[in-house]
């Protein structure tokens, strides 16, 4: 495998605006970064009680916008980069590997950076990983979850400082994730991004009086309202995607 991969989360203010307030990665040749920003917005109360960072905390940090690091390419000692320039540049030579991908993505589109190549492992989680022979969706696709389910958390070492909501916490995890995806399947890392630009994979019916049935058995006992369904969850489309992908092929 010659891609180079960088493994990356963020924490934000809130789901809304998503003002960064914490950037981690790893990259494959060995890169880090974790940082700390203050924000432009203030932090919500509920995304405190997900990732416990503080205006406190973040009281003396610099901002995204100010915040500089060292040019490996300058042969002067104290020659630096704004940290949006040096993102893009890792943004032209890595692909970006994420947890449901298109938060972070926003995330650091709104401070102008844009990442073209990714994959999604929540995506891919979700088209690889079903129970009952991969005829059924997981309980859930969250980092976490699949952290505890796949046994990722058994060879995890003491130096990877693994904690639910940590920005670097989490790309432990989501670098052992990848791993273990590339290692029990036959996609490319072509594939996965070509899944990271679909919608997610589902098959099982969320809500309703079908609640719990698959797409699959759905489409064989009651055909016709899979199709009304179809036509009236036009504000889900992942839902609709996949109804469609199941009538097309039954």
């Amino acid at each position: 495998m010659n891609n180079k991969f960088l493994f990356f989360d963020t924490e934000t203010t809130d789901v809304q605006s998503k003002d960064i307030i914490q950037l981690a990665f790893v990259t494959s040749d060995g890169k880090q970064f974790n940082e700390y920003f203050k924000p432009e917005q203030e932090i919500t109360f509920g995304a405190m009680a997900v990732h416990h960072i503080t205006p406190e905390f973040l009281e003396n940090k610099t901002t995204f916008k100010g915040a500089t690091v060292k040019d490996e390419n300058s042969l002067t000692l104290f020659s630096e980069l704004s940290l949006s320039k040096y993102l893009e540049k890792l943004a032209q030579e890595y692909i970006w590997v994420a947890h449901n991908a298109e938060f972070d993505l926003e995330v650091l589109k709104k401070k102008g950076v844009e990442v073209p190549k990714y994959i999604c492992t929540l995506k891919v989680a979700r088209n690889m990983l079903g129970e009952d022979d991969g005829k059924k969706d997981l309980e859930s696709y969250s980092l976490q979850y699949l952290r505890y389910y796949l046994g990722l958390y058994k060879s995890e070492t003491e130096n990877d400082a693994v904690m639910a909501h940590d920005a670097m916490g989490d790309v432990f995890v989501l670098k052992n994730l990848f791993d273990y995806l590339v290692k029990n399947s036959s996609l490319s890392p072509e594939n996965m991004m070509l899944i990271s630009k679909e919608p997610q994979f589902m098959r099982n019916v969320p809500f309703g009086k079908y609640a719990g049935y698959t797409l699959e058995e759905l489409v064989k006992i009651d055909r016709e309202y899979l199709e009304w369904l179809k036509e009236n969850a036009s504000d889900k489309k992942d839902l609709v995607w996949n109804i469609e992908r199941v009538l097309t092929n039954n």
